[in-house]
């Protein structure tokens, strides 16, 4: 499948809770109302229409939407629905801060997504406020990118930067991206 290039984990099995793409929607509308739609329409042409937030989907699904809306739509739309995905999804109360949230991403998609080899999310803090993501799963490297600082600007006093630093990326055919992630 060339949409992942460098994430090799096969998805045979992978799957996805149904509230995980009803937030991809929810963060399109908060981007725009047309945004909502062309994701809604993205997911039904790949067949999942009428989803229930408790059910499980074929993780392959919503990726290809999301890689379709990148190629077609660009970078920047998919940083956007990234970062917009934290307004829409509920963090456990303990999750009070940059630095306890960032490792709980892994820990949220891991309760969102099963099967073998669906990835993952792992934080080191670098610094009082700073740390290093690496992302190696099949999501668009730029939906992290925006999911990071998504996750950082929600329990973050003010500005957040997120940079590529890896010597690889999974655009590029790496097998995971890594993010500088900086808070004040």
């Amino acid at each position: 499948m060339h949409d992942r290039i460098g994430y090799e984990g096969s998805l045979e099995d992978a799957e996805v809770i149904g509230r995980s793409p009803q937030s991809y929607i929810a963060a399109g509308e908060s981007v725009s109302t047309f945004v909502g739609k062309q994701v809604t329409t993205k997911l039904a042409q790949h067949g999942l229409e009428d989803i229930e937030g408790e059910e499980w989907y074929s993780l392959k699904i919503p990726l290809a939407a999301l890689y379709d809306m990148r190629d077609e739509y660009g970078d920047v739309r998919m940083r956007n629905m990234g970062r917009n995905v934290p307004e829409h999804v509920e963090f456990p109360p303990e999750l009070s801060e940059v630095e306890n949230a960032l490792p709980g991403i892994n820990q949220a998609y891991t309760q969102n997504h099963r099967g073998s080899e669906i990835g993952s999310y792992e934080f080191e803090q670098a610094g009082s406020n700073e740390g290093v993501m690496i992302c190696e799963n099949p999501y668009p490297c730029e939906f992290d990118k925006g999911l990071i600082k998504g996750v950082a600007k929600k329990f973050a006093d003010s500005h957040v930067t997120v940079e590529e630093v890896g010597d690889q990326c999974r655009s590029e055919g790496g097998q995971h991206c890594e993010y500088r992630v900086e808070w004040i």
